[in-house]
C-alpha cells in the first residue's frame, strides 16, 4: 500500500473565517506520519562535514529550510489562504511504547474530492522535502492514523482529562487597567529541547504535546496599532513610573520587539503549544516546556512564559480544536489580541524542533517508538 490514509470530514471551525473564500471550504482532510528517529550510528553516515558536529549543524539547517518552505499566503491580497493549510508536530507518549514523534497535516477544500486530492498533494510535497535525517512513514489505515496522530488521547473524555496551553508571557508596564503590555518571544538553544523530550518520555500516563503552525500575515491596521503602542510606551515619563530604573530597559525591549514585528517581508505564522493527557499533567512538565522555549543563551533575560487552561465548560471545544488542528484563541491583554498567537520565522524555528539520537547510549531513560517503513 502506497497511498496514505486521508481522514475526511465535512467540518469548519466557526470561529475562524479569516478572509474571503474561507466559508466555502467546508471539507477537511487530515493525514498523519510517524517521524522515525535514526540511531546515532546510522545518522552519522549522512554527514557532509568531517565530524558529528558538522552533521548537527547541517540537520538544523535542513529543519529550518523545511519550516520556512511551509510559508504560503495570497500575496496579491496580503491575506491568508482559505485552505487552512496547517502542520502540527506531536510528541506522543504511551508508556511502554516509547516516545512517538509525528507530523500531522491538514487542508480544507470546497468538495470532498478536492479535499482528498489537495491533501495527497500536500503529503507528497511534505514527503519530498522533509529533512532526510528522519524516516517519514504515513498512516495507511484509520487505526494507524488514530495511533500516530494521538487522536485516541484527545478523544478521551474522562473527568480527569487535562489540557493547557503554554504561551509567551505578557508584561504590563504599569499596574493599572490602561497599562501598555509587552509580549515575550519564543527562543531556545540548539540543545534546549532535549529536556522536553526527556520529560515527555518520563510520563507514567499517556501524554501528547502538540505544536501547530499555520501561515498568517500582519494586517495594515494591526501594524498601525503596534506603531501607536510603541509611541505610547516611548512617551511614558520616568517620574510617573513605579520602577524608574526599569523603564529604560522595558522601552528598549519593546523598541526591538516592534522593529522585529514591522520589518519588511517578514514571514509570520500562527504558532501554538499545547499539552494534553487523560490524567492530571505534572506541573513540572509545563515548567520544563516553558523554560526551554523562552530561554536565552546569552545574558539578556526574557519575560518567560505562562500557562493557560480552559474553563471546565471549554474543555470539549479545546479538545475538538486540537483534534482538527484549529487554533485556539484563548485571550490576551495585547493591544492586538490575535498577535498573542503569532510568531515570526525565528520563533518558529525555536519551537518546532525534531528529536535526534545522541552518541553511545542516547538520552537517559528515553526510547523512541520503533521506526515504521514507508
Amino acid at each position: 500500500m502506497t497511498t496514505p490514509w486521508i481522514e475526511l470530514d465535512k467540518y469548519q471551525d466557526q470561529d475562524d473565517f479569516a478572509g474571503p473564500g474561507f466559508s466555502e471550504h467546508v471539507w477537511q482532510a487530515l493525514f498523519a506520519c510517524q517521524v522515525g528517529i535514526r540511531s546515532h550510528q546510522d545518522w552519522v553516515k549522512l554527514k557532509w562535514g568531517f565530524n558529528a558536529l558538522a552533521l548537527f549543524d547541517e540537520a538544523l539547517e535542513r529543519q529550518k529550510l523545511f519550516l520556512e518552505s511551509q510559508y504560503a499566503i495570497r500575496k496579491e491580497l496580503g491575506s491568508e489562504n482559505p485552505d487552512h493549510r496547517t502542520l502540527a508536530f506531536r510528541y506522543i507518549n504511551r508508556p511502554g511504547e516509547g516516545l512517538l514523534p509525528a507530523v500531522i497535516g491538514k487542508i480544507q477544500a470546497r468538495t470532498e474530492a478536492e479535499a482528498r486530492e489537495t491533501a495527497l498533494a500536500f503529503y507528497g510535497a511534505l514527503k519530498s522535502i522533509f529533512p532526510y535525517d528522519y524516516v517519514l512513514a504515513p498512516a495507511f489505515s484509520r487505526d494507524e492514523f488514530i495511533h500516530i496522530s494521538g487522536m485516541d488521547i484527545l478523544d478521551d473524555s474522562n473527568n480527569q482529562f487535562d489540557l493547557a496551553q503554554v504561551k509567551r508571557f505578557e508584561v504590563p508596564i504599569r499596574f493599572d487597567r490602561h497599562s501598555s503590555v509587552l509580549q515575550g518571544l519564543w527562543q531556545s538553544g540548539a540543545r534546549s529541547h532535549e529536556q522536553i523530550w526527556r520529560s515527555l518520555a518520563a510520563s507514567v500516563h499517556p501524554l501528547l504535546m502538540n505544536i501547530s503552525l499555520r501561515c498568517t500575515v500582519l494586517y495594515e491596521k494591526e501594524r498601525e496599532r503596534l506603531a501607536e503602542c510603541a509611541e505610547e510606551i516611548s512617551q511614558i515619563a520616568s517620574d510617573k513610573f513605579l520602577y524608574q530604573r526599569t523603564l529604560p530597559a522595558l522601552k528598549q525591549w519593546h523598541e526591538a520587539y516592534i522593529e522585529r514585528r514591522l520589518a519588511p517581508w517578514k514571514k509570520f505564522f500562527y504558532l501554538q503549544v499545547h499539552l494534553a493527557s487523560p490524567r492530571k499533567i505534572d506541573e513540572n512538565l509545563f515548567q520544563t516546556v516553558g523554560t526551554s522555549l523562552t530561554w536565552s543563551a546569552n545574558s539578556a533575560a526574557l519575560p518567560g512564559y505562562y500557562v493557560i487552561s480552559p474553563k471546565l465548560n471549554e474543555v470539549p471545544a479545546w479538545r475538538r480544536k486540537l483534534r482538527n488542528l484549529d487554533f485556539i484563541f484563548s485571550g490576551s491583554y495585547l493591544p492586538v489580541p490575535r498577535l498573542a498567537e503569532v510568531a515570526d520565522m525565528d520563533e518558529v524555528f525555536a519551537v518546532m524542533r525534531l528529536p535526534y539520537s545522541p552518541p553511545e547510549d542516547g538520552f537517559p531513560d528515553v526510547t523512541f517508538a520503533s521506526n515504521r517503513t514507508t
